[in-house]
């Protein structure tokens, strides 16, 4: 009887030894592709998350910058929509306008130039509104190159890690508009976005091998001349 008893612990110990090891192999076996593509998915699913989040505050950021420059708000406002370097170029360039000759304007890239000189034609008519941030008021403000910009179709916001961007309707994929994702906010790049919008003119100086000086010359007679009658090369020097 104690034979039989033994014999039958001994059958079931064995049994379980099995079924633990088949259990334990089993799970120790897994297919570590299928985890790591399990985890990758869940990777990807929160990244498109994460990107549409970001897309959604780029749109709201973009009607708040709209809404901010048809305001007239103040330059302080509309400084704290763009990145760092956005505010240190529009210093820059206002000095520029203020001091550069027509050899130093050799130097600028075509939008650099026509805004220069405009805004020395907006000095000379006395056309600025206030004795402060003049080059803010002459790119951002109601009217001015950037607000014109935003008046056109545009096309979806897209996003990608830290940028985002904006093109027309007709091109949606080529942007005109860059946005830098600074800390938990979108802020326009200016001096990224400007060359953006004026690429399509600058190929008329590659046509007519002429100077960035000349096309911005150019470009201001066509967009003034009924306006303003002294369009000439007086605007290549600083007014004092």
């Amino acid at each position: 009887m104690h034979a039989l008893k033994n014999t039958i612990l001994c059958a079931l110990s064995v049994a379980f030894l099995v079924v633990f090891a088949s259990c334990a192999g089993s799970s120790g076996n897994a297919d570590p592709s299928a985890q790591r593509s399990d985890s990758a998915s869940a990777k990807e699913a929160k990244y498109k998350e994460r990107e549409q989040d970001k897309k959604a505050l780029l749109e709201q950021m973009f009607v708040d910058f709209q809404n901010a420059i048809r305001m007239n708000v103040a330059a302080d406002t509309l400084l704290a929509m763009m990145t760092d370097t956005s505010e240190y170029w529009i210093d820059s360039l206002e000095q520029h306008a203020r001091t550069y000759t027509a050899e130093n304007l050799d130097t600028c890239q075509f939008y650099e130039v026509y805004a220069i000189l405009l805004y020395r034609l907006y000095e000379r008519e006395h056309l600025f509104a206030g004795p402060d941030d003049k080059m803010v008021y002459l790119l951002l403000s109601k009217s001015g190159m950037v607000d014109r910009l935003t008046r056109l179709k545009l096309g979806p916001m897209e996003v990608k890690n830290d940028r985002g961007s904006i093109g027309l309707a007709t091109s949606p994929k080529v942007p005109i508009m860059i946005f830098e994702w600074d800390d938990s906010v979108w802020k326009l790049n200016l001096p990224q976005t400007l060359p953006l919008i004026t690429k399509g003119i600058e190929s008329i100086a590659v046509k007519k091998s002429w100077s960035n000086k000349k096309l911005a010359m150019y470009w201001l007679d066509k967009e003034y001349h009924q306006s303003y009658s002294r369009l000439d090369d007086s605007l290549y020097e600083p007014i004092y």
